[in-house]
C-alpha cells in the first residue's frame, strides 16, 4: 500500500493535471475577445517586438500594469512556437489551477470532504471558472494568496513555523505580477491571520517586511517607468497603480457584497448563508466543527471585502482573491454532521438543487439551442453530446439517490459540478464567443482596405477600448490613426478606411455624410460599428 503521504501528493499532482486541461481544453482554435483583447494586444507586440519593463500598446508602455505577466505568455510562446489564445491564457490557466489545488489543501489540513466540496464550489462559481479561461491577472493574487494562507496554516498544524518564510518570495511575486495591488492584498490576509491568532509578534514581523518589499518594488516601479517613458510616464504610473484607485467613484461602498451575489454564485450566496448561521450558533454558545479555522477564513474575505472597497475604482475581479475562502466556507456544512437547523435546512436545499443540475442543464441546453436556430446564428452547439453526457451524469445521480450511498455528498458534488462545468464549456461559453466575434468582420474590412491601398484611421474612438479589438485581429501590422474632428474627414487627401461607432457616424452631419459610402456595418466586440470612405477618393477612383 502507498504511504498516506504519497496518496496526498498523487491526488494534488492529478487535481492539478486535471484542472490544467479543464482550464485550456479548446482555447487554441477560439478568438480573444472582450477584456482579454488589451492583454493580448500587450503579448502581440511584445511577440513582434520583443520584451520591455512595461506593455506596449501602440508602441508606447502602458501604465496601468507591469510587464511580468506578459513576458510570461512571451516565453510560453515561444516554447510553443507561436502565439494564440491557448499560448495567451495558460498562465493564467495554471494559475487557477494551483488556486484549485491549494484550496483542497487547506481543507485536507482538516478534512478531506472539505478539501473535495470546495473544489466543488469553486468550479461551480461562474466568475472564477470564466477568470480560469481568459487572460487574468488578478488570478496571480489569487493564488499567491492561497498559498500564503495554506503555508501559514499548515505551519501553525504541522508545528512548522519555518515554513512561513516561504511567504515572503510570494509577496515579491504578487508585486511582480500585479502591482502594489498584488502585495497588499495577500499580506492583509496573513496580517488578519495572526492578528486573530493575537500573535502580536508575528503580526508585526510580517507588516514591517511587506512593508520593506512595497517601498523597494515602488521605487523600482517609478524607476523603471522614468527609464521607460520619462517624467510624464512615471506620473502617470503612479496615477494608475496607486492614486488613479483611490479616485472617486459612482459605485456604493456595498458593490462588492452585493455584485458578488450573482458574479460569485453560488460559492457567495451560500457562504453568506453559512456565515449567518454560524454568527448565530456563536452567539448562542453553541459548539461548532472548527471555529478557529472558519474565523480566520471569514478575516480572509472580509480584509479582501472591505480593503477593497474602500479605492473609488471598483471592479468584480479585484475580489476574486477571496474567493477560495468563500468556497470553503460554503462547504462547512456539507462536511460534518451538523445538528443545526439552519444548516440541515441549507444542507438538504442545495444537496436537492444538486440532484437535478443535470436536468436543469438539459432543459437549458435545448432553450440554448431553439434560441440560436430562431436568431439563425451559424453557431454549433454539440447539444447531443452534451445531452448525453448531462443524461449520463443524471443517470448516476438518480441511482446515488436510490441506493442510499455512505457519504453521497462526496459523489453528489463532484457530479453536479461536472454537469456545470460541461454546460459552461459546451453552451454558456460557445454562445458568448460568438457574441462577441469580431475575426471574420476585420479580415473582410482588412482585405477591402488592402485592395484600395488605403488607410486605418478610427474617429471619435479612444485607443485603448474598441481599436484594440481590431488590431489584435488585423493579418498584419499596421499603426492606425486617430481623428476627433469631423473636418478632417473631408481635409484628407489619401484613400482611408474610417471606422466608429454607429452613435458618432449618426451625429455626423447631411453635408459630410452624402459625401461618404458605407463600406461595412458591424460589431468590434459588442460595439455597433460603421466602416465608411469618400465616395470620390476611394471607391469613384
Amino acid at each position: 500500500m502507498m504511504p498516506s503521504k504519497n496518496i496526498a501528493n498523487l491526488e494534488t499532482i492529478s487535481l492539478f493535471c486535471i484542472s490544467v486541461i479543464v482550464f485550456t481544453s479548446g482555447l487554441a482554435s477560439q478568438e480573444i475577445t472582450g477584456f482579454d483583447s488589451r492583454f493580448y494586444l500587450f503579448a502581440l507586440e511584445t511577440w513582434r517586438h520583443g520584451a520591455s519593463w512595461f506593455p506596449t500598446t501602440y508602441h508606447t508602455p502602458y501604465p496601468d500594469y507591469p510587464a511580468t505577466s506578459t513576458y510570461l505568455i512571451y516565453l510560453v510562446s515561444l516554447l510553443i512556437g507561436h502565439l494564440n489564445k491557448f499560448t495567451a491564457v495558460l498562465p493564467s490557466a495554471v494559475m487557477a489551477a494551483i488556486t484549485l489545488t491549494m484550496t483542497y489543501c487547506i481543507g485536507r489540513l482538516h478534512n478531506k470532504y472539505w478539501g473535495i466540496y470546495a473544489v466543488c464550489f469553486l468550479l461551480t462559481t461562474i466568475t472564477f471558472l470564466k477568470s480560469a479561461r481568459t487572460i487574468s491577472l488578478d488570478l496571480y493574487s489569487c493564488m499567491l494568496t492561497t498559498c500564503c494562507f495554506y503555508i501559514i496554516q499548515a505551519a501553525a498544524i504541522q508545528k512548522t513555523p519555518k515554513k512561513i518564510g516561504y511567504i515572503y518570495p510570494l509577496f515579491a511575486l504578487g508585486f511582480l505580477f500585479r502591482g502594489p495591488i498584488g502585495l497588499v492584498i495577500p499580506t492583509g490576509v496573513v496580517c488578519a491571520y495572526y492578528l486573530l491568532e493575537c500573535n502580536f509578534k508575528r503580526l508585526l514581523q510580517v507588516g514591517l517586511l511587506s512593508l520593506l518589499l512595497l517601498s523597494i518594488g515602488t521605487t523600482l516601479l517609478i524607476v523603471l517607468a522614468l527609464h521607460s517613458g520619462g517624467y510624464a510616464f512615471m506620473h502617470d504610473v503612479i496615477r494608475m497603480e496607486v492614486l488613479g484607485r483611490m479616485s472617486n467613484s459612482n459605485l456604493p461602498i456595498y458593490f462588492y457584497l452585493t455584485s458578488s451575489l450573482a458574479n460569485y454564485a453560488l460559492s457567495f450566496p451560500l457562504a453568506l448563508v453559512s456565515t449567518l448561521g454560524i454568527c448565530y450558533y456563536s452567539y448562542h454558545q453553541r459548539n461548532l466543527h472548527d471555529m478557529k479555522f472558519i474565523s480566520k477564513l471569514l478575516a480572509w474575505v472580509l480584509i479582501i471585502l472591505i480593503g477593497m472597497s474602500i479605492p473609488g475604482e471598483k471592479k468584480t475581479r479585484y475580489v476574486l482573491p477571496m474567493i477560495p475562502a468563500i468556497a470553503l466556507i460554503a462547504a462547512y456544512p456539507f462536511t460534518f454532521p451538523c445538528k443545526e437547523n439552519c444548516f440541515l435546512f441549507l444542507r438538504k436545499t442545495i444537496i436537492k438543487l444538486f440532484y437535478l443540475f443535470p436536468m436543469i442543464f438539459i432543459i437549458a441546453t435545448l432553450i440554448a439551442n431553439y434560441y440560436c436556430q430562431q436568431q439563425q446564428w451559424q453557431l454549433s452547439l454539440h447539444t447531443l453530446a452534451i445531452t448525453i453526457l448531462l443524461s449520463f451524469t443524471q443517470a448516476l445521480l438518480f441511482y446515488i439517490y436510490r441506493t442510499k450511498t455512505h457519504h453521497p455528498e462526496a459523489l453528489i458534488l463532484p457530479l453536479a459540478s461536472l454537469s456545470f462545468v460541461l454546460f459552461y464549456l459546451f453552451i454558456i461559453e460557445p454562445m458568448e464567443l460568438y457574441i462577441d466575434k469580431t475575426r471574420d468582420f476585420v479580415v473582410n474590412i482588412e482585405a477591402q482596405r488592402k485592395s484600395h491601398h488605403a488607410h486605418l484611421i478610427f474617429y471619435k474612438e479612444h485607443p485603448d477600448g474598441t481599436p484594440i479589438k481590431y488590431l489584435i485581429n488585423m493579418p498584419q501590422e499596421e499603426e492606425p490613426r486617430f481623428i476627433d474632428n469631423q473636418k478632417d474627414i473631408i481635409k484628407d487627401a489619401a484613400p482611408a478606411f474610417y471606422i466608429t461607432s454607429t452613435t458618432y457616424y449618426a451625429k455626423l452631419p447631411p453635408d459630410i455624410t452624402r459625401d461618404l459610402k458605407i463600406i461595412k456595418m458591424g460589431k468590434l466586440g459588442h460595439n455597433p460599428v460603421v466602416v465608411f470612405t469618400r465616395k470620390l477618393r476611394s471607391f469613384a477612383e
